[in-house]
């Protein structure tokens, strides 16, 4: 039973981080669309375009694959996890 109460909690934690991490990567969007849409209208300049372009391709891999990683590799195979290790 006390097996079953950790898997639990750690399938929990695994969604949480999921769940932040996905809302993260909206508010970087928001984000990335004003830094966008001041660069346009005021600044103009290509290099500020291409940076924060750059940074949110970046950021956004790293957050899709490990949200891919948790999903298939550790919550795929959850049931197979040994807490009994001492």
């Amino acid at each position: 039973m006390d097996i079953e109460i950790k898997r639990a909690e750690l399938q929990t934690k695994y969604n949480n981080w999921i769940k932040k991490n996905t809302r993260r990567l909206v508010v970087a969007f928001i984000a990335y669309i004003v830094i966008i849409l001041i660069n346009f209208l005021l600044l103009k300049n290509s290099k500020v375009t291409l940076f924060s372009s750059f940074l949110f391709f970046t950021y956004t891999v790293y957050v899709f694959s490990l949200i891919w990683f948790i999903k298939n590799k550790l919550i795929a195979n959850i049931d197979s996890v040994d807490f009994d290790i001492k």
